[in-house]
């Protein structure tokens, strides 16, 4: 027969486990607007066996529960949905940081603009032209070198904008891999603590939602996988190598490479991180490869303008007396990085070899040099390419790909809001639900209480009876 208090330890199990409740639940309200937090709820489990009622059953002895027990602490969560989001914030990383790299790009070529360099190529053919019209000007040949120099000057920057950025991403790759080592750090240190705590329990899910954090965190700036939950079977791959397992943390570091740049590579053996998404592959690919790229397309551009024009330019005389045979008009041998005018003729618009013979004796040419370099403009010098269409190309190119870049980063930023939303319809509080929530604890509060009264009033009767 159960004891004569048993009713009470009942109620007052039922008191304990409602407060219990409320005060998590009021700890989810201290969160409400905290996206990293992951609601929790209180696991409520049949108390144990602890006595045993004759009277309860007509068939013989049943048991009799021992109230309710306060369970483990569980955090409300969906996994597949934050592998979703952990994917999609991953790409959208990588294309947002792509975005942003070709806008500079986009910038500095001020296309299409009054301003870009397209501008200052068109002057300088038009500048061969006038020259061409009116061969014996001197304030024509002046302006022609003033052009070639606003030409000179432009691609020099555009070329240096580009090496810029290079140089810029370089630095951005120590610092992503520092910032790699600092977030796995903090997650190894994170696991040694929560692995030195009991599971199920407040203090425990609040290292857990910033475990979960920093592993989001983590997922901007490069491909991870992550399996397991607990701490010895927790486990975060970069390529298939693991970078965090359990308490352990194997670091990344750079190392200048044979170009220069520094490469990413695992610190136990110095082999090569495989990277494939996030900030720091688009950081690597924007590096090596697309950058790269277009500075290799502007040297064309620039080398081939001056060997067509130097090639014309040494086939005229110049205007002194008496005449000579034109030198270099560019410096020779220079790139996008250096273009510039031949030393000579500096300051020497007299030494601008625009004709190929004198029509008088003062010297006047005939201008015909100068309508064949003006002619380059629309004369096929690269393959079936003029020298404009080759900068169309750069320009096109580099729009294309800005453009994709912004399509796909906005296509993913919309995955990222989505899981985003998906996510916190789970594991968010919802304040309209905690108010809920509060009314049907605080009922089962007060109803317990009620019961503890009424089992008060019954030993007070019982015991009054029997004085």
């Amino acid at each position: 027969m159960s004891s004569t208090f048993f009713g009470i330890s009942v109620a007052q199990s039922g008191l304990a486990a409602q407060r219990r409740a409320m005060d998590i639940l009021g700890y989810n309200i201290a969160h409400a607007n905290d996206p990293t937090y992951k609601r929790q709820r209180m696991v409520m489990v049949e108390g144990a066996v602890l006595a045993t009622s004759q009277e309860a059953s007509s068939v013989g002895v049943s048991a009799v529960g021992g109230g309710v027990s306060s369970g483990d602490v569980e955090r409300i969560r969906d996994t597949l949905i934050e592998n979703r989001l952990r994917e999609a914030t991953t790409s959208a990383a990588s294309w947002n940081y792509t975005q942003n790299v070709m806008s500079q790009i986009e910038t500095a070529l001020g296309e299409p603009s009054d301003t870009g360099l397209q501008k200052d190529i068109d002057n300088f053919w038009a500048s061969w032209q006038k020259v061409a019209n009116s061969p014996d000007s001197s304030s024509i040949r002046t302006a022609l070198l003033e052009d070639t120099s606003a030409l000179c000057q432009r691609m020099q920057y555009v070329y240096g904008q580009m090496q810029d950025t290079v140089s810029d991403l370089n630095l951005a790759v120590v610092d992503r891999v520092q910032q790699v080592n600092l977030i796995a750090g903090e997650i190894g240190k994170l696991n040694n603590e929560i692995g030195a705590l009991s599971s199920g329990q407040m203090p425990v899910n609040d290292l857990l939602n910033r475990r979960d954090a920093l592993v989001q965190e983590l997922s901007k700036l490069v491909a991870i996988s992550q399996h397991g939950s607990g701490v010895d079977n927790f486990i975060i791959s970069i390529g298939g190598t693991a970078l965090v397992q359990g308490t352990k943390v194997n670091k990344l570091e750079t190392e200048v490479g044979t170009n220069g740049q520094q490469m990413v590579q695992w610190e136990r053996d110095g082999e090569p991180v495989n990277i494939s998404d996030g900030e720091l592959s688009a950081i690597l690919t924007l590096r090596d490869e697309t950058v790269p790229g277009y500075m290799e397309q502007l040297n064309n551009i620039a080398t081939t303008l001056v060997a067509q024009v130097n090639a014309v330019h040494h086939t005229g005389q110049t205007i002194t007396n008496p005449p000579v045979a034109g030198g270099d008009f560019f410096k020779a041998g220079t790139t996008a990085a250096n273009l510039s005018l031949d030393e000579s003729i500096i300051d020497h618009p007299e030494l601008v070899a625009a004709s190929t013979t004198a029509v008088n004796n003062a010297g006047i040419g005939d201008g015909s040099i100068a309508t064949a370099i003006a002619a380059l403009k629309s004369t096929p010098v690269s393959g079936s390419l003029t020298i404009n269409q080759m900068y169309s190309t750069l320009v096109g190119d580099i729009g294309s790909a800005a453009a994709t870049a912004n399509t796909q980063a906005e296509a993913h930023q919309l995955s990222v809001d989505q899981f985003t939303t998906q996510q916190q319809a789970v594991s968010g509080v919802s304040l309209d639900e905690e108010m809920t929530n509060m009314i049907k604890f605080q009922q089962a509060y007060n109803a317990s209480a009620k019961v503890l009264s009424a089992m008060d009033e019954m030993l007070d009767a019982l015991i009054t009876g029997m004085g």
